[in-house]
């Protein structure tokens, strides 16, 4: 299923209405490219969303290429292709990549500036990379991992961990052991937890908080409530917002 076609905004009115509508759907409903891009529009009234969803159509349509092509020469169907695939469309041919330089920037919290920029947050890239691996129909998820995070493919059993920040790479344990040291000191260690799955509605939180956590950094809390706000649309059952 592509984006393109089942688009229900087009402005921030719209935007709204379609953001309290998530908030009554079932976690599986919801569509985080969607949604995310419903959060984009509301910061730009007129940005023309059928844009962004028909770029993000031709990632859709080059993921299956690409996959297919993979599999064919390698007469296998397993989640590394997958993963390999994901990186050869997401990393090598559009160029996303996490943006190291200016972290803080808004820009990278929002849908239609990343995909503008090719930049952005682990969350938005990670948005953008699972929405587009599910469109394929692949198990892709979400991974809550403390202060940044990454993704998860699942095939038949087998799973790779994937890190769109870092140009969709495969994370071994070193790795994920490095991102935690880094985070939260040289002591810290893996746990299982770190590896769960999130929830869809808590992707589009996790997003959002990283625009209010700016907001009060700069001591916009007038700005930060209405963050809040439009959280508590997606999940009005939340009882910490």
């Amino acid at each position: 299923m592509t984006v393109a076609g089942k688009g229900q905004f087009i402005n921030s009115d719209g935007a709204k209405i379609y953001l309290v509508a998530v908030g009554q759907k079932q976690d599986e409903e919801i569509d985080i490219i969607e949604a995310a891009l419903a959060f984009a529009c509301l910061a730009d009234e007129k940005v023309d969303m059928q844009k962004y969803r028909d770029f993000i159509d031709n990632m859709i349509s080059d993921l299956h290429k690409t996959y297919d092509d993979m599999a064919a020469k390698r007469n296998g169907d397993d989640v590394h292709i997958q993963a390999e695939a994901l990186a050869a469309v997401m990393a090598e041919k559009y160029a996303f990549i996490g943006d190291d330089i200016h972290y803080d920037d808004s820009k990278n919290i929002n849908l239609c500036h990343v995909i503008d920029r090719h930049l952005g947050l682990p969350i938005t890239l990670s948005i953008l990379a699972i929405g587009i691996c599910r469109s394929c129909g692949w198990a892709a998820e979400g991974v809550n991992f403390p202060g940044h995070f990454i993704m998860r493919l699942e095939k038949d059993g087998d799973r790779v961990m994937i890190d769109p920040f870092q140009g969709c790479k495969i994370l071994e344990a070193k790795d994920m052991r490095l991102i935690l040291k880094r985070i939260m000191g040289e002591y810290a260690e893996l746990s299982a937890s770190y590896y769960e799955p999130c929830t869809n509605r808590e992707m589009l939180l996790r997003l959002q908080n990283n625009m209010k956590y700016r907001l009060i950094d700069n001591e916009d809390y007038e700005g930060a409530l209405g963050v809040v706000e439009k959280m508590v649309w997606v999940a009005p059952q939340d009882h910490r917002l």
